[in-house]
């Protein structure tokens, strides 16, 4: 049996401590929270918060009530339903209006759940982890109903009692894998933020010990040294990260020590920072939507007493970080210096993911790149895609993850090698996902090799295939001024076709040339291969989807080939130069190539790559006048100086 009084001046109190200040909300915010709960006493739902996993924008009205429900032929919108992220909107517009129908909405529709779940089995409604997000949600809802005096004990008794048996259900349908799933350290965090208000004494009950012990491994488990979560898909990274911010705040409240929960924030929030696209959006990396972050640094910056993120930053703290955080939140906010990071690389040297950018501005150049291995169910057949941005503009993109549902053909397109700028040999695939979760085989990905050198940048990845036995690579060369030089080489025996994707982002225009494309009017994309240009699927969100296009280069090859693109403004000029060996010898192409990029009369960039080890002849070259010895390098000329830097030994 739950103690009600404790629980009554658990809730009292935490509300007291928020307090409530409509102003914190901008009229925007507060007209679509009014509008949202309107929808809600109809009982109409859509799922469009920023955070909002599974998102559907598509309003489904159910009558009767049912929790069981599934709409938009999606199980999925079922399980964002029993998440209760929407209890929110009436808990808010309750304040904003003072009209009483919408705590009254909210109290009836947590009355319905505990009504139709008299006894906790696994179904759609109470999967684990939409059952530790709804404990989350419920308790902030009861925090705002125990204030206008809705709870008297004969109707808090059930709801405390439904409460607590979720919580322990949690426990009973515990399974060895949530250790290293978002979906067990999403659940203990959860209990770590709720118990303490339903549990006199929590710390010394079992419950919260467990939570408290199996969060500290799970943390240890899926969060690599560089800050990455190990499932490879940026919203789960997110969802982990918030959840674990609730929990560190929780415990900061009751002076608990939070010394082993604190670092990983920190790593995680760094590595989100630092992989963040000039428009402050995610990366569509594995099963990631498009969504401005900007939220996550600034609660970051409340709970974990860090600089905002300059030019990353909200006016105020979002609707839904002051549902919870309340006054102190803002205040803290307010308080809160901002701050540029130090580093504009990210080098994810155990999850495989790197970023670098020009600076942090948002008209910023900006690559993310892709080396890595698979990670859970979450991740994509991506290795050695990479997405680029162009003066903060996107050009080349991943195609996004659409849909769940195991029946939708788009789930596996989405996730295979073709739906990435990456490259197959006769539509051979070493990476084939097979259903939603599952792969029937996936390639070998090698630790991949980068190097920073000043504002010149070589990121190479490998991935091994094998019947037939293949290896892959890709080498990447970033230079400034909005220039990137990407070879791919294969070796696979016998006659084969290359194709090498590059999907475009719908916003670009596309113009074809004699040796590739012109995108925006503004960027060369150079590859001497014949290609064709198709329509294909892009998923910015779940659930949304429209055409983008994809340039697919084709090149013949026997046993192995070297094949560059170059991406380059248009204003450049672009050709291919000879690397000498012995400085007076053209190396022979399949051993060795070389590009010159002139950006003004003045300056220019030429960039050799090595395509097998130097193995015959002399072993000193030449590349534009200057004598090297490298597997990639960078000469660069500013009228009469000359800067010559090896990549890659």
């Amino acid at each position: 049996m739950a103690d009600l009084n404790y629980i009554k001046t658990q809730l009292l109190q935490t509300a007291a401590a928020r307090g409530f200040d409509p102003k914190a909300f901008s009229a925007s915010a507060q007209r679509a929270i009014i509008a949202d709960a309107e929808r809600l006493l109809h009982r109409t739902f859509l799922f469009d918060k920023p955070w909002d996993m599974e998102r559907c924008t598509r309003p489904y009205q159910l009558n009767p009530m049912d929790y069981e429900a599934v709409r938009n032929d999606d199980p999925e919108w079922c399980f964002m339903l029993n998440r209760m992220d929407w209890l929110s909107d009436l808990i808010l517009a309750a304040r904003l209006t003072n009209r009483p129908e919408f705590n009254q909405a909210a109290l009836a529709y947590l009355q319905t759940w505990v009504a139709q779940h008299p006894t906790l089995k696994p179904e759609n409604s109470t999967r684990t982890l939409d059952t530790g997000i709804r404990l989350v949600n419920i308790v902030d809802a009861l925090t705002y109903l125990a204030e206008a005096e809705l709870l008297p004990d004969e109707v808090l008794a059930p709801l405390a009692d439904s409460l607590l048996a979720q919580a322990n259900y949690l426990k009973a349908q515990y399974i060895p894998k949530y250790k290293t799933s978002n979906w067990g350290s999403i659940q203990t965090c959860a209990l770590l933020t709720v118990l303490p208000i339903l549990l006199p004494d929590f710390a010394d009950q079992p419950l919260y010990q467990w939570a408290e012990t199996e969060l500290a491994e799970q943390l240890g488990l899926q969060v690599f040294d560089d800050g990455m979560q190990w499932e490879q898909s940026l919203i789960y990274h997110v969802e982990v990260l918030n959840g674990l911010l609730r929990a560190i705040a929780s415990q900061n409240q009751r002076q608990r020590d939070v010394t082993v929960l604190v670092p990983f924030a920190k790593k995680m929030t760094r590595a989100l920072a630092l992989t963040l696209t000039p428009s402050g959006e995610l990366e569509l990396f594995g099963d990631t939507d498009r969504i401005v972050a900007t939220d996550v640094f600034d609660r970051a910056a409340v709970i974990l007493h860090q600089p905002r993120l300059t030019g990353y930053t909200e006016a105020t703290l979002s609707p839904e970080s002051l549902y919870w955080l309340g006054q102190p939140g803002v205040q803290a906010f307010n308080a809160a210096p901002e701050a540029t990071p130090a580093d504009l690389v990210f080098d994810g040297v155990d999850s495989g993911n790197y970023a670098i950018r020009s600076s942090w501005q948002k008209d910023a150049d900006f690559l993310f790149f892709n080396g890595g291995p698979l990670g859970s169910g979450h991740g994509h057949s991506d290795n050695n895609h990479f997405s680029l941005y162009a003066k903060g503009q996107p050009l080349l993109v991943d195609s996004g993850r659409y849909t769940y549902r195991e029946d939708h053909p788009l789930r596996v397109a989405l996730k295979t090698i073709a739906a990435h700028n990456a490259i197959m040999v006769d539509q051979f695939t070493p990476c084939a996902p097979s259903a939603s979760w599952e792969y029937a085989q996936y390639g070998t990905p090698l630790k991949p090799y980068v190097r920073h050198c000043g504002k010149s940048h070589y990121l190479e990845g490998t991935i091994i295939g094998s019947q037939p036995l293949s290896v892959w690579t890709r080498k990447i060369v970033s230079l400034p001024g909005s220039i990137w030089v990407v070879t791919d080489e294969v070796q696979v025996d016998g006659t084969h076709e290359l194709t090498q994707y590059f999907h475009l982002d719908p916003s670009v225009t596309m113009a074809q040339t004699a040796n590739g494309a012109l995108l925006n009017d503004q960027w060369q994309l150079i590859n001497a291969s014949p290609y064709t240009v198709a329509e294909a699927p892009f998923s910015p969100r779940y659930n949304e989807v429209e055409p983008h296009q994809v340039l697919a280069f084709h090149t013949a090859f026997t046993d192995r080939i070297s094949q560059t693109t170059i991406i380059a403004p248009k204003t450049a000029t672009v050709t291919a130069v000879p690397i000498l060996q012995n400085l007076d010898q053209p190396l022979p192409s399949a051993e060795g190539s070389g590009w010159q990029i002139a950006v003004s009369p003045t300056e220019r960039y030429s960039v050799g790559i090595m395509h097998q080890e130097l193995f015959r002849g002399k072993k000193v070259y030449a590349l534009d006048g200057t004598a090297f010895h490298a597997q990639a390098v960078v000469v660069h000329r500013l009228g009469d100086t000359v800067t010559t830097t090896r990549m890659k030994v």
